[in-house]
């Protein structure tokens, strides 16, 4: 049972009005009330433990989505295959054009490069465009202000594009708009289009144009079972002849040169001239060259790594925060929430080791110092007090200077200081693939191949200086995976036994990808495992506090009864010593 305290009025559920206290001068409700609330204690103490999870829950789902975004950051800094090398941000290239003449290169030709481009120059003359054929009729003219109807003749025409051919019926009265709209409802399956022009008031033309450029696309005619519509318009000058002087446009192949080399295609745009190259032609002018230069741009390289400080700083600041003890007093912050918890410890303690760590296995530049920790292209630590911001402890900062040097003299070496790579020895054997178990090693592989298949593939391993022999490696069809997750396809011929040695190194970039992914992955992740388990903490308190709830709820009521039953005891016992007293006046006052 439950009620309200009103000026010691009590209402209980069932309507019924008691007065607290009314015969025993108890508010009774005030005391249900303060002895339900002692009761309730470990409950209370149960929903503050709630929400000071709810706030490490907040905290710590803000920590996941700063380390998604450093995460994302490495997704082009680690060395993920991919054949067109679009994961890659070392192989990301721009384009450089001039010309021999007043002409600037970008009226004429446009050149975009892919990650699979290779560095280099070309030569470019742009001597034809290609052209969508074009021809028209004659001219035809009606009255002032009326239709462009009486064309001569009616029966059939063919009509020929690049996509097919589609028999047009022209029946009386029909007019040149009827004609053209019968053309363009089949343009699909000729490739051809129809427009009219109104000359002049009194004059309209009908055009022809093919959908796409090039001679392939080219439209022929005919006039069909003995009829004259087209040769009567003057599009045909026989049954199957074009009239030349009606043609606007040839509709011409494309015709360029590449370093000398004349190449022909049937649209103004190239994409297989050269891999990695996408070619656009707008305009041609024979005799001007154009120099097209393809390098590496550094600038997006530069861009991806200072994205990976950034997001590297904002995890390393954010727990800084959420750790922040004062140095001077020893007192943690109101902010201070993840203070001893012991997955960020971890997280932090993670980060914090391999950006300080060596890139394994980079030692293939003979007489060279190669690149192996990121200090050596300006990335490092800020160092100890030298800071005046305590948010920025452990944060990293870059040394522009030294790492425009590093990118500009050895690109390479910085790429192989972030990336995961693998060289092989054998061009049938490439590696297309790698996981975060994947050392950096050198595996030296035994291949048996016999009726173009693979029949087993066999390695040795080298790890820091140890081998391991004899180790069998997983097929599935022509791609090799090794127990420690180094995948490669093999493309040779399939009919005799060969071997193959691939070295791979692992750059920052891949060991900080694998760790956060470790960290981040849905059920075994670290981070996710700790979200999980105060989801799961908070849940079993609710349930604990519903119980108690519950429990109190029917406790209340039954104390509500008993002082409602003592109240209403007390109050008959008032009544009946009221009577009592009034007897005992009366025989006083009878005698």
């Amino acid at each position: 049972m439950s009620g309200v305290n009103l000026n010691n009025i009590y209402v209980g559920e069932n309507g019924r009005i008691q007065l607290s206290g009314g015969s025993s001068n108890i508010d009774f409700v005030d005391v249900v009330d303060k002895m339900i609330a002692a009761r309730r204690i470990p409950a209370d103490s149960l929903e503050k433990r709630i929400e000071s999870n709810d706030d490490k829950l907040t905290a710590l789902k803000d920590l996941q989505k700063l380390m998604g975004t450093l995460k994302d950051s490495m997704a082009n800094l680690y060395g993920a295959t991919s054949f067109d090398k679009s994961k890659n941000i070392f192989e990301s290239k721009q384009i450089y054009a001039s010309t021999d003449s007043s002409t600037t290169a970008g009226e004429l030709i446009g050149i975009t490069a892919s990650n699979a481009a290779a560095t280099g120059s070309y030569s470019f003359e742009v001597d034809q465009i290609a052209t969508k054929h074009k021809l028209s009729s004659n001219t035809i003219g009606v009255a002032a202000g009326a239709d462009v109807t009486g064309i001569s003749g009616t029966g059939q025409f063919t009509i020929t594009g690049g996509a097919g051919s589609s028999q047009i019926t022209v029946s009386a009265g029909d007019t040149l708009q009827d004609i053209r709209d019968k053309i363009n409802n089949l343009k699909d399956s000729t490739g051809v289009q129809a427009s009219v022009i109104k000359v002049s008031p009194t004059e309209s033309t009908l055009i022809f144009t093919s959908t796409s450029e090039g001679e392939d696309n080219r439209i022929s005619f005919s006039d069909d079972n003995g009829g004259t519509i087209l040769q009567n318009l003057g599009v045909l000058s026989d049954p199957t002849t074009i009239n030349a002087a009606n043609v606007i446009d040839d509709g011409n192949n494309a015709l360029i040169k590449l370093d000398g080399v004349t190449v022909t295609r049937s649209s103004n745009e190239f994409s297989d001239l050269v891999d990695g190259l996408s070619i656009s032609l707008y305009d041609a002018e024979p005799g001007t060259k154009i120099k097209i230069d393809v390098e590496q741009d550094l600038n997006q390289a530069k861009t991806a790594i200072v994205g990976f400080v950034d997001a590297y700083n904002a995890v390393q600041s954010f727990i800084n925060e959420k750790t922040f003890v004062d140095p001077t007093t020893g007192e943690a912050s109101e902010d201070a929430i993840l203070l001893g918890n012991s997955t960020v410890k971890t997280i932090e303690s993670a980060l914090q080791q391999i950006a300080g760590s060596f890139a394994q296995g980079v030692t293939d530049r003979t007489g060279k110092d190669d690149y192996s920790v990121l200090a050596e292209i300006g990335i490092d630590f800020i160092a100890y007090g030298t800071n005046q911001d305590p948010l920025l402890n452990n944060t990293l900062q870059i040394d522009e200077t030294k790492l425009n040097d590093a990118l500009l003299k050895e690109p390479d070496e910085v790429m192989e200081l972030f990336l995961f790579r693998g060289k092989s020895s054998n061009s049938d054997v490439t590696m297309t693939g790698f996981s975060g178990k994947t050392n950096a090693a050198e595996y030296s592989f035994n291949i048996d191949a016999s009726g173009g298949a693979l029949n087993s593939v066999t390695y040795d391993i080298t790890v820091d200086g140890v081998t391991t022999t004899g180790k069998s490696a997983t097929i599935n069809g022509n791609t090799i995976t090794t127990a420690d997750g180094l995948r490669l396809i093999y493309s040779g011929d399939g009919n005799a036994a060969t071997t193959a040695t691939v070295n791979t190194t692992k750059g920052i970039g891949a060991q900080i990808f694998f760790e956060l992914d470790s960290l981040l992955k849905d059920e075994t992740g670290t981070l996710s495992q700790e979200i999980t388990a105060l989801e799961t903490q908070n849940t079993s308190y609710q349930d604990k506090i519903d119980r108690i709830d519950e429990r109190l709820a029917s406790q209340r009521e039954n104390l509500m009864d008993r002082f409602i039953n003592m109240e209403t005891a007390l109050a008959r016992m008032k009544n009946i010593q009221s009577s009592l007293d009034e007897l005992m006046a009366a025989g006083k006052d009878n005698n």
